[in-house]
């Protein structure tokens, strides 16, 4: 059944004793290395220079303030130029549900390096959000008398750590770049096959000859035409241990009192496209940015180390791959193939995102897509029982549950179909607004190249100047015009969108009559969905998240 829970009751975390407010303190710590090493920046000296600071403010008699310690929150080697980081994430929860009412951190960098984001969270977020933001060593504190004098010494020191990182970031990847031109394997950890070994200061991949057998056979196996479930299966039955349980026990085959796992199809498929088995470094790729598209840049060693397969084999698995790459590519240009459901369908018995499969109408190259667990087809420990259910299926239960919500807050289609429209209107809305400023920009621009043209031929603009000018112009002009055909492209869709999932709104108060949902609508609606071997189904809509 669809799950709608109850909402939060209202919770007073701010108190009031004697004039003195309280707030409830998460402690937040990070360190990009966690190196024992670096004494003043570690976890715990970060801790324990908060928890001086909240003791000494609570023994204040003339404090303002009362702390006390909610939580604490923890990321270990992870960069402050990214926000995606598990104990951030769980402290910006809390300051939500306002659970924490404050941060405390040692010094600016730690809660982040991004000078853009950063302010903006201490500055916009956190406030809005009622959330008091300190930080110790800087002696910043958001809901101070004088915040107004420090917020410039933040911004500075925010922009400071931006480019302390930036330049360490550089600093590494150089640093890289030299050790991979100079024959060194960069990798964390070697292909399965390789171990490192120090050569003359350099990391080298040298074989491991009981591993290097089952890259060879894997080799040989699909370069003969086997598939990946095959391969597997051989693995399986030779119990060969998976590469990560290989790295979990030291060795190749499964012994006595060991558990044994079936090869991934990505491990296997990893290993056929690794161009290391042939003795080549393809190292340090990244991808620069050009006026037309993107470029990948990459530093390629030739005959670097000792291979495991031959050129001639590995070039025959690639062919494959292609060919294989082809016939999806001609499957998936057939129209109507949205398989909606492919993102938020999962297992109800093992959690596992489930599979699809699909049959093709001769009559209108329409999909009918249908979902399964894979591992039903395991054959380790980590099977799972057989569980099958069609496109078809799920659709018409989301729509019941929809309907019967609907019925029950007595909403009408024509509201639903109205406040669908709004929301595509403000859309389309704003794509022309863009559009409009850049066709103003581009006005501007051409009186703009009058003015110079003139300055240039009455000798108050140098052939030099006027030339980086048209350049400039010309670049710009190219742009509007890609990003102007972009914003086109974007409207048709928004309005194709807005009628695809009003047909869909007022087809739920008709049973039985329920059109079909695309993509991005179905995952605004849900958040996830949890099919049950014995047929049950339990759906989370996203409007009720905030109610779990």
């Amino acid at each position: 059944m669809a799950r709608t829970a109850k909402r939060y009751s209202d919770k007073v975390i701010k108190i009031q004793n004697n004039d003195i407010e309280t707030f409830y303190v998460g402690i937040y710590s990070r360190l990009s290395v966690d190196n024992n090493s670096r004494k003043s920046e570690s976890i715990e000296n970060q801790i324990e220079i908060i928890s001086q600071y909240i003791s000494d403010n609570n023994s204040n008699p003339y404090r303002k303030m009362n702390l006390k310690i909610y939580d604490t929150y923890i990321d270990r080697g992870i960069t402050g130029t990214s926000f995606k980081r598990d104990g951030f994430e769980r402290l910006m929860q809390d300051v939500k549900t306002h659970t924490v009412t404050c941060i405390i951190v040692k010094d600016l960098s730690r809660f982040g390096r991004d000078y853009l984001e950063t302010g903006n969270l201490i500055e916009k977020i956190l406030p809005f959000l009622g959330c008091r933001f300190i930080a110790v060593a800087d002696n910043y504190d958001s809901m101070s008398e004088n915040v107004n004098e420090s917020k410039l010494a933040m911004n500075i020191k925010n922009l400071v750590n931006e480019m302390y990182a930036k330049d360490i970031s550089k600093k590494v990847t150089l640093a890289r770049e030299m050790s991979a031109r100079n024959g060194s394997f960069v990798g964390v950890t070697a292909p399965y096959g390789y171990e490192i070994v120090h050569v003359n200061g350099l990391r080298k991949l040298q074989i491991n000859e009981e591993c290097a057998e089952v890259v060879r056979e894997i080799y040989d196996l699909y370069s003969q035409g086997e598939s990946f479930n095959y391969i597997r299966l051989k693995l399986y039955n030779g119990r060969v241990h998976s590469v990560r349980d290989y790295k979990k026990y030291g060795h190749v085959y499964c012994q006595m009192g060991e558990v044994l796992h079936q090869w991934s199809e990505g491990a296997i498929q990893g290993i056929l496209q690794n161009s290391s088995y042939t003795g080549d470094l393809i190292q340090c790729k990244r991808k620069s940015k050009l006026h037309e598209g993107e470029k990948e840049d990459r530093i390629t060693i030739q005959n670097v180390h000792q291979a495991i397969v031959s050129r001639e084999i590995f070039e025959k698995v690639q062919v494959r791959f292609e060919n294989r790459k082809e016939n999806d590519r001609c499957k998936y240009n057939l129209k109507n193939t949205e398989n909606i459901y492919r993102n938020i369908l999962y297992c109800g018995n093992c959690g596992k995102i489930m599979h699809s499969v699909y049959n093709q109408s001769r009559v209108n190259d329409e999909r009918h897509y249908a979902y399964f667990c894979k591992r039903a087809y395991r054959v380790d420990p980590k099977r799972c029982q057989k569980n099958y259910i069609r496109e078809e299926q799920i659709t018409e239960f989301i729509s019941e549950q929809l309907r019967n919500i609907l019925k029950e807050k007595n909403v009408k289609a024509k509201d639903l179909t109205r406040l669908s429209m709004e929301e595509y209107n403000r859309i389309i809305s704003d794509y022309a607004s863009e559009e409009k400023k850049i066709c103003e920009e581009c006005e501007v621009m051409r009186k703009k190249a009058g003015d110079k043209f003139v300055q240039y031929k009455e000798g108050f603009m140098s052939r030099e100047e006027y030339d980086l000018f048209k350049q400039n112009r010309k670049e710009q002009d190219a742009f509007a015009e890609k990003r102007l055909v972009e914003l086109q492209k974007r409207i048709k869709k928004a309005k194709r969108k807005a009628e695809e999932e009003n047909k869909f709104l007022r087809s739920l108060f008709k049973v039985n009559q329920c059109k079909k949902m695309n993509i991005q609508f179905i995952e605004s609606l849900v958040e996830k969905i949890m099919v049950f071997p014995n047929g049950a189904i339990d759906i989370v809509f996203n409007f009720s998240k905030e109610g779990r």
